[in-house]
């Protein structure tokens, strides 16, 4: 574990009033290119004064040609507003592009590993180190859903996409800390699945292929650990959606892969990328506090909000105002 990065990840750490207790820090998951001071600022005041941001969580495609640089300046653009923002930023790193119908295209593994796209990773590379801060890249994050069957089709997202998944790691990560200058020893790169696996290993048709610690890369691969889980409350229903969705509290939906992570590197910090609850189905300020109080106890560095409307509304401020 690079001990800068850790020394920075924890400093934002809020402490409580009482000694020895540590509230997990927050952050908010934001949608656009780039984000902006301004989104920031919105943020902040719509998910309350008594949580300040340490945490901002973006998202960025690859570009389908990897000669094209124009995302380039833009997450440029987003780092800079986090730290003047006084937070962390975190790059979700997705090797995939949009059609211009809206499609998600994931980039084989055979061109990312023959090295069509080292030349883009160099200078990705390159604009983490001209930023002056800290930085975490959340490479090919919830590998073990089907929607993101990173290097692989969605036909052959099968019992070898783990193991072509170390091996994108490896050379991606590999290529990326080759480019950066030695001393920056405060970037690094966060293993992040989701809290459930789909097809999931305790499924009727089982899948044992896709288990967490089948997709990780090693210890010396990864600085960050990360985890990312919903709770859909009642909104999904088996005629719309094809699934009926239920309350669930945050020490259900990330007891179990909260367990398979500490298995995985029991020292590294672990952080929440990516939760939000719905309004219905059950009591939402409860959530909330029930989430940062199983946090407290099972040490995890920070909880990041999505804050957003979109499956549904998650933002955090949604539904609060309920009876």
């Amino acid at each position: 574990m690079k001990r800068q990065l850790y020394v920075l990840l924890t400093v934002v750490l809020a402490q409580c009033a009482c000694a020895n207790v540590t509230t997990p820090a927050f952050g908010v998951a934001l949608e656009g290119h780039p984000i902006t001071r301004e989104q920031i600022a919105a943020a902040d005041e719509a998910t309350g004064a008594d949580r300040n941001i340490g945490y901002v969580v973006c998202f960025l495609q690859w570009p389908e040609d990897p000669a094209k640089r124009d995302d380039l300046p833009k997450i440029a653009t987003t780092l800079a507003a986090a730290k003047s923002a006084g937070a962390i930023p975190v790059i979700t790193w997705e090797p995939m592009y949009y059609t211009a119908q809206g499609v998600e295209v994931i980039i084989p593994s055979a061109r990312i590993l023959g090295g069509d796209y080292d030349a883009y990773l160099d200078a990705f590379a390159a604009t983490l180190a001209a930023h002056d801060g800290p930085v975490i890249v959340r490479l090919m994050h919830e590998m073990n859903l089907g929607r993101y069957h990173w290097g692989v089709s969605k036909e052959n997202y099968n019992a070898d996409a783990p193991a072509i998944y170390r091996d994108l790691w490896r050379h991606v990560v590999g290529r990326a800390r080759a480019a950066l200058p030695a001393e920056r020893d405060d970037i690094g790169f966060a293993f992040c699945p989701n809290v459930e696996s789909v097809p999931g290993p305790f499924t009727t048709r089982s899948h044992p292929w896709n288990a967490i610690a089948a997709y990780w890369p090693g210890d010396a691969w990864v600085d960050v650990l990360g985890v990312d889980g919903y709770n859909w409350g009642d909104t999904q229903t088996p005629a719309k959606h094809g699934w009926q969705s239920q309350w669930r509290s945050f020490r259900d939906i990330f007891g179990p892969a909260v367990r398979e992570l500490r298995a995985l590197s029991a020292d590294k910090p672990l952080i929440v990328f990516e939760t939000a609850s719905a309004a219905t189905g059950g009591d939402k300020r409860a959530w909330i506090d029930g989430a940062f109080a199983a946090a407290r106890e099972w040490n995890i560095a920070a909880i990041v909000w999505f804050e957003a409307d979109k499956e549904i509304d998650w933002r955090m401020s949604t539904g609060l105002d309920r009876p």
